[in-house]
C-alpha cells in the first residue's frame, strides 16, 4: 500500500471515529449531592444508525493539581446499585439509568462509566466509547472563605484548599475571559496557567476571592 493510500485510510477512519463519538452522549455528565445517601439518574443517547451495547462500571477517581482525572478501583465501602450493568440501546434511541449509592465517609467522588460499542460488531476492529458520569458527594459543612487561599505568581494561579472538605470552583474570571469550573479536593492546590492581571475565583458555596 502506498504512502498516499495509507494517509487517506487514516483520515477516513479518523472521520468515522469523530462522527461516531458525537453520535453518543450522556446527560448530565456531572452530578453533585450533599450527604452519604445518593439517589440519581442519567440518560445515554445513541444517535447512530445501529444499536450500541453498553457495559457499566464503577470507579473511584480524583482530579489532580493540573486537572487530569485519575481513576482507581471503587473505594472500599462505597455501595452502588443499578437496575442493570449491561444493556443495548437501539438506533436513535436513549436509555435512562437509575442508581442508588451509599458512601461510608464524606466527602467522596466516584464515577459510573458506560462503555459503548457497536452491538453487531463480531469481527474486525471493535471500537469502544467511554462516557463517564462523575459523582461528587459533599460533606454537610460547606467550604468557607477561610478554608481557601488564592495566589497569583508569574502567570500561575494557585487555589489552595486548606481544609479536608470537598469544594468546587464555579468559575475563574480573568482578563482573557471566563474559564469553566472544577472540583477542589481536600488539601489540594489546584494550578491554573493564566495571564497576568486581576483574577476573580468564584466558588460553588457562594463566595468569591480575588488575586493579582
Amino acid at each position: 500500500m502506498s504512502t498516499q493510500i495509507k494517509l487517506a485510510t487514516v483520515v477516513w477512519i479518523a472521520t468515522l471515529l469523530t462522527g461516531a463519538a458525537m453520535a453518543q452522549s450522556i446527560a448530565p455528565p456531572i452530578a453533585e449531592y450533599r450527604g452519604a445517601k445518593i439517589d440519581g439518574m442519567f440518560e445515554l443517547q445513541n444517535g447512530n444508525d445501529y444499536p450500541m451495547a453498553v457495559v457499566l462500571e464503577t470507579k473511584s477517581f480524583t482530579v489532580n493539581d493540573h486537572g487530569v482525572v485519575v481513576y482507581r478501583p471503587l473505594a472500599p465501602g462505597v455501595l452502588v446499585s443499578m437496575g442493570a450493568s449491561s444493556f443495548v440501546i437501539n438506533a436513535h434511541d436513549s436509555r435512562m439509568v437509575f442508581y442508588k449509592a451509599l458512601v461510608p465517609s464524606l466527602p467522596a467522588s466516584f464515577s459510573i462509566v458506560p462503555t459503548l460499542s457497536k452491538a453487531s460488531a463480531t469481527t474486525g476492529m471493535r471500537i469502544n466509547y467511554m462516557l463517564p458520569h462523575m459523582i461528587y458527594a459533599y460533606q454537610k459543612d460547606k467550604l468557607q472563605k477561610a478554608d481557601v487561599r488564592v495566589t497569583m505568581d508569574g502567570g500561575v494561579l494557585r487555589i489552595q484548599n486548606l481544609s479536608q472538605k470537598l469544594g468546587r470552583v464555579k468559575s475563574v474570571a480573568a482578563a482573557t475571559g471566563p474559564m469553566g469550573g472544577f472540583p477542589l479536593f481536600p488539601g489540594q492546590t489546584r494550578v491554573v496557567q493564566i495571564e497576568k492581571g486581576k483574577v476573580h475565583v468564584t466558588f460553588g458555596d457562594g463566595f468569591t476571592i480575588s488575586a493579582q
